[in-house]
C-alpha cells in the first residue's frame, strides 16, 4: 500500500511541540509520532490518521514540559577527539569522491587566487613610507579649487612658511619644490639627475638616513645637494663625494621619470655634495635622485633661471606640503588651521572663492591617486574594482560548493541519519559539514598559493607595472590573511548546506531513502544561470575592450608613421643633429618638432584679428619645420611650406582645416595671406598654409580635431623624425647610434620608432584586456566547473534510466538530449538575461569612451557561442559516456 506523504500532515502541531518540547526531545517523539501516523494511514482513511496524531501531540504536550524543566541546559562541547574525527571523516569523504572534490578545491582555489593577489597589491601599497618614525604624525597638504572634481597633491609654494611662523600646532613643516631635472658633471662624468629643492626640516620630518653628511644642515646652504647612493657611485666611483662640487646643467627633465621631455640646457652653475642617502631600499612615494637646498633659489630667481613663486599664493601646482603635527593634535584642528590661512589669503582673490586646503594622513597617501601626484599609483577606485570583481569570482566559486553539497544531500542522508539515532545532534552535524568546507577550502588555499606564483610574474610583466613597481612580497601578515581567507571561505561556503543536510530527520531519511529526492532544481538552476551570466558578461567584456585596442591600433591619424625613428634632441642643436644623420645611408628624410603628435602632450596658443578687440581664438601649437608635413604625408591642401628657418621664418603660420572653420572662413584658400595677432606676445602672424585634419590629441582624451597651429622655431625643437628605408633597417639603426656618439657623446640615443610609440600610449588599454580578460577566463572555468560536477552527478543519478531506455531502443542521440535538456535551458536562459545586461552594463563606459567602437551584435553573438561552446563541451564529456554506457554493465550495477 502506497504511504501517505508526511507533507498531507500540517506543520502547525510539529512546530507547537518543538517549540514547547526541549529540541531534542522533540525530535525523537515527532518522528514517533509521525511513524505512528503512517502506520495509522495504511489502515484507516488519511483524515482519520491525521486527527489520531493530532491527539498524540497533544498527549504528549503536558509530560514534554515537564521533561524541559527538569532537564538541564544542553552544552556544545569540542573535545580534541571529536575534532580529529570530524577532519577524518571529512578527508575520507573528500577522497571518496575525488571527481567533486577537485572541482571544489580548484574553483575555490582559482577565486581565491585573484583574492589573495589583490590582498597583495593593498599590502605592498601599505608598505610604503613605514620606516618613518613620524610617519602617524605627518601629514600633506592637498588643495582643492571649488570647481575641481578632487584636490591637488600640491599647494601654494609660501604655504610652508605661513604654518611654520603662525602656527603653533604643526611642530615642523617642509616642502618640494619640483624644477630640479638634469646633468651633474664631475671630472668628465656625466649623470642625469631628477629631484627637488627642499630645506633642512625634510630631514627632520622624513626619517631618510644619510651614510655621508650631516642631516641637520646638509641642505643649509645655498648651492648644496643631497644625492642617492647609487648616484654617488656613478659620479663619484670610488672617491668621497663629500665637499665635491659638481658642475649642474638643468635640462627641465620632470620628477617622473616617465613623463615629460628635456628642454634646452641651462647652467645652474657648481653645487657642493653635502649628503649621501643610505642604501636601505627605502620603500616611499617619494622618488628622487637628488635633493638641492632651498637656499639656492634665491640665486637662480636673481638669474631667472627659474620662476619665482616665493609670494605666489595663486599657484598651487608644483609644490608638495608636508607638516609633522603636535602630537596632541588632531587632523580636524590642522584643518581648521588650514581654513584661517585660506581666509586670510584667498579672500581677496575673487577667482578663488571656494578654494581649500586639506591635511591628508601619510598613511593614506598610497592609496589613493589625486592631481598632480608625486608619484605614480592606482587610484582607490581601482582597487574598490578589482575587489568586486574578486568577490563576484569567488561568490560564482562558493555557489558551486554549495550547489555539489546540496545536490549530492542524498548520498549523505543516511549517515546523517545513523548519527542521529546514534546521539548526534544538529549542532554536532552543522559542525562535522563546516569542518569539510574549511578543510576543502584549506587545501584550496594549499593551491591558491601555487596559482598565485604563476600569477604574479604576468601580473608584474604588465606594462604598466613600469610605473607602479608592484613587488608583491608575501609576509607572515600577508599569510595569515591569506588563512583567514581561508576560513572564511570555507564558513561561507559551507554554512548552507551544513543547515540544509543537518535538518534531515533521521525517521524520514533512513525508512523513506529509496522515495528520498535530491529536491527541487529551482535554486540550483538559478545559481547556475547566476555563474553564467557573470561568465557572460565577462566574455563580452573582453572581447569589447579588446576591438577598441585594435580600433587604436589600426587607427587613421592622417600621418605617416611607418619607417621613422622619432630621436630626443636632448638639448642638442638640431641643425647639428640633422647635418650629421642626413649623411647617413638608408636615412632618407629628417623634419623636427617640439611634441610628437598624438602621444599626449600638447601647447596652447590664442589667436584673433589685428586691431580687434575680440576674444582670443584658443588653438593648438606644434613647433615643426619646414620638412614636417611633407616627411609625415601631411595632406597640405592650400597654399604653401611653412619657410625654412631663418630670421622671418616665425612670421608664418600653417594651419589645419579645424583652424580654418574656427576662424570663420568656409574654404581653406580663404585664409591664406590673414594676419593674426598671438595672444602671448602680441605679434602678428601670417597664414601662408592649410593641411588636412590630422590627430594631434591622444586618441583616448578626445574624438574631435580641434584647431592646429604649425610654426617653425627651432629654438623649440626636442625631436628629430628620421625616415629610414625599409630594408637594411637594423643596419641604419647601427650606423645613427655611431654618429649619435659623435654628435653627443655624453648623453646615449633615445629614440623609438613612430608607430610603436603611439601602439605604446595605448598599452594600458591591454592591460585591461588582459586583466578583464583573465577574470573572465576564471569566470568561465568556475561555471563550467560547476556545470561539470552537476552533468556528473545528473549522470551517476540517472544511469538506470539510461540503461532501461536503452534495452527499450532508445539511440544514443536521443539519451545524450535527455541529459542535456535541463543544462541547455540553463545556458538560453543565461545568455537571454546576460546578453541585455551586459550591453547595458558595458555601454555605461563605453559611451564616455572617445573614438569609440559600435558595441553590435556581432559581440553579443561571439559572447554567447563561446559561452555555449564551452557549456556544451562541459555537459557532452558526460552525456556522451553516459550515452555509450552498456545497459548491462548500468542495470548490473544497480
Amino acid at each position: 500500500m502506497k504511504k501517505p506523504e508526511n507533507s498531507l500532515l500540517p506543520k502547525w502541531p510539529e512546530k507547537l511541540f518543538t517549540w514547547i518540547c526541549h529540541h531534542d526531545q522533540a525530535e525523537e517523539i515527532i518522528g514517533d509520532l509521525q511513524e505512528r501516523y503512517h502506520l495509522r494511514a495504511q489502515r484507516m482513511s488519511p483524515g482519520k490518521a491525521r486527527n489520531y496524531y493530532f491527539k498524540d501531540v497533544l498527549a504528549y504536550i503536558p509530560s514534554a514540559v515537564l521533561k524541559r524543566k527538569s532537564s538541564s541546559k544542553p552544552t556544545f562541547t569540542l573535545y580534541p577527539d571529536m575534532i580529529n574525527n570530524y577532519f577524518k571523516v571529512a578527508f575520507r569523504n573528500l577522497l571518496r569522491h575525488k571527481a567533486f572534490s577537485f572541482i571544489n578545491i580548484f574553483g575555490l582555489a582559482v577565486a581565491m587566487s585573484v583574492c589573495m593577489l589583490i590582498i597583495l597589491m593593498l599590502a605592498d601599497q601599505r608598505s610604503y613610507d613605514q620606516f618613518h618614525v613620524n610617519k602617524d604624525s605627518i601629514y600633506r597638504i592637498l588643495s582643492k579649487p571649488k570647481e575641481a572634481s578632487q584636490p591637488y597633491a600640491t599647494t601654494p609654494f609660501p604655504l610652508v612658511s605661513t604654518l611654520k611662523k603662525e602656527y603653533a600646532n604643526i611642530d615642523e613643516a617642509t616642502q618640494l619644490f619640483s624644477g630640479v631635472g638634469g646633468d651633474a658633471v664631475y671630472k668628465q662624468q656625466v649623470v642625469e639627475m631628477r629631484g627637488f629643492f627642499t630645506d633642512p626640516a625634510f630631514f627632520t620630518i622624513f626619517s631618510y638616513e644619510l651614510a655621508q653628511g650631516n642631516s641637520q644642515n646638509a641642505l643649509a646652504e645655498p648651492n648644496s645637494m643631497v644625492i642617492t647612493g647609487e648616484v654617488a657611485r656613478r659620479l663619484f666611483n670610488n672617491e668621497n663625494p663629500i665637499g665635491k662640487t659638481v658642475q649642474f646643467t638643468d635640462r627641465g627633465l620632470h620628477y617622473l621619470q616617465k613623463s615629460g621631455k628635456d628642454s634646452p640646457p641651462v647652467s645652474w652653475g657648481n653645487f657642493t655634495i653635502t649628503g649621501i642617502i643610505a642604501d636601505k631600499n627605502y620603500k616611499s612615494h617619494l622618488a628622487f635622485d637628488v635633493l638641492v637646498s632651498s637656499a639656492s633659489l634665491q640665486a637662480l630667481y636673481r638669474d631667472n633661471k627659474i620662476i619665482n613663486l616665493t609670494d605666489k599664493w595663486e599657484d598651487h601646482h608644483q609644490t608638495w606640503t608636508y607638516v609633522l603635527l603636535d602630537p596632541t593634535k588632531t587632523q580636524s584642528d590642522l584643518n581648521a588651521s588650514l581654513q584661517q590661512v585660506v581666509r586670510q589669503k584667498y579672500t581677496s582673490l575673487k577667482e578663488f572663492d571656494g578654494f581649500q586646503l586639506i591635511g591628508q594622513k601619510f598613511s593614506d597617501i598610497n592609496t589613493d591617486l589625486l592631481s598632480n601626484e608625486i608619484t605614480y599609483r592606482l587610484p582607490l577606485m581601482i582597487y574598490y574594482f578589482l575587489s568586486v570583481l574578486a568577490i563576484v569570482i569567488m561568490v560564482s566559486a562558493c555557489l558551486n560548493y554549495t550547489n555539489l553539497s546540496v545536490a549530492r544531500a542524498l548520498t549523505r542522508a543516511k549517515e546523517i541519519g545513523v548519527r542521529k539515532v546514534n546521539g548526534a545532534k544538529r549542532k554536532d552535524l552543522i559542525f562535522q559539514f563546516l569542518s569539510e568546507s574549511i578543510m576543502t577550502a584549506l587545501l584550496s588555499l594549499l593551491m591558491a598559493i601555487i596559482l598565485l606564483t604563476l600569477i604574479k610574474p604576468a601580473f608584474k610583466g604588465l606594462w604598466i607595472n613600469q610605473f607602479l613597481h608592484f613587488e608583491l612580497e608575501s609576509t607572515l601578515v600577508v599569510y595569515l590573511l591569506f588563512f583567514g581567507l581561508a576560513l572564511l571561505i570555507g564558513i561561507i561556503a559551507g554554512v548552507y548546506p551544513a543547515l540544509h543536510l543537518s535538518g534531515f530527520q533521521p525517521v524520514y531519511v533512513l525508512k523513506n531513502l529509496d522515495r528520498m529526492r535530491p529536491g527541487k532544481l529551482g535554486m540550483r538552476k538559478v545559481l547556475s544561470v547566476f555563474q553564467f551570466v557573470i561568465s557572460l558578461f565577462f566574455i563580452t567584456s573582453s572581447i569589447l575592450i579588446y576591438k577598441q585596442f585594435q580600433h587604436f591600433l589600426e587607427f587613421d591619424y592622417k600621418f605617416n608613421t611607418n619607417n621613422i625613428i622619432n630621436i630626443e634632441l636632448q638639448g642638442n642643436d638640431y641643425q647639428k643633429v640633422s647635418a650629421q644623420l642626413r649623411s647617413i645611408p638608408g636615412v632618407s628624410a629628417i623634419s623636427a618638432t617640439d611634441i610628437i603628435p598624438a602621444t599626449g602632450t600638447s601647447n596652447g596658443i590664442g589667436l584673433r584679428k589685428p586691431g580687434t578687440e575680440a576674444e582670443f581664438t584658443n588653438m593648438w601649437i606644434l613647433h615643426t619645420d619646414e620638412k614636417f608635413i611633407d616627411n609625415l604625408q601631411i595632406k597640405l591642401l592650400a597654399g604653401k611650406h611653412l619657410p625654412a628657418s631663418g630670421e622671418s621664418a616665425d612670421r608664418f603660420i600653417l594651419v589645419n582645416e579645424s583652424a580654418v572653420k574656427e576662424l570663420g572662413y568656409t574654404h581653406p584658400s580663404q585664409i591664406i595671406g590673414q594676419t593674426l595677432e598671438v595672444n602671448w606676445n602680441k605679434e602678428v602672424v601670417e597664414v601662408i598654409g592649410v593641411v588636412e585634419n590630422f590627430r594631434y590629441k591622444l586618441l583616448l582624451n578626445t574624438n574631435e580635431i580641434g584647431p592646429l597651429v604649425l610654426h617653425n622655431q627651432p629654438e623649440n625643437f626636442k625631436y628629430v623624425n628620421v625616415q629610414v628605408a625599409g630594408n637594411g633597417l637594423n643596419g641604419t639603426i647601427s650606423k645613427i647610434e655611431d654618429t649619435w656618439k659623435n654628435i653627443d657623446p655624453i648623453h646615449p640615443l633615445k629614440y623609438e620608432f613612430f608607430d610603436e610609440q603611439l601602439a605604446a600610449t595605448h598599452q594600458g588599454i591591454l592591460d585591461v584586456v588582459s586583466v578583464i580578460g583573465f577574470i573572465a577566463f576564471l569566470a568561465i572555468t568556475i561555471a563550467c566547473l560547476g556545470m561539470l560536477g552537476m552533468a556528473t552527478y545528473t549522470a551517476e543519478r540517472k544511469m538506470k534510466e539510461v540503461g532501461i531506455r536503452k534495452v527499450l531502443g532508445a539511440g544514443n542521440m536521443g539519451i545524450m538530449l535527455l541529459l542535456s535538456r535541463g543544462f541547455l535551458t540553463i545556458l538560453f536562459i543565461s545568455v537571454l538575461i546576460g546578453a541585455p545586461l551586459s550591453y547595458m552594463a558595458n555601454n555605461v563606459w563605453l559611451q564616455n569612451f572617445p573614438n569609440r567602437v559600435d558595441f553590435g551584435l556581432d559581440i553579443l553573438l561571439l559572447g554567447s557561442a563561446l559561452l555555449f561552446t564551452l557549456g556544451i563541451v562541459t555537459i557532452g564529456s558526460q552525456t556522451i559516456r553516459v550515452s555509450r554506457t552498456n545497459p548491462v554493465d548500468s542495470l548490473r550495477m544497480d
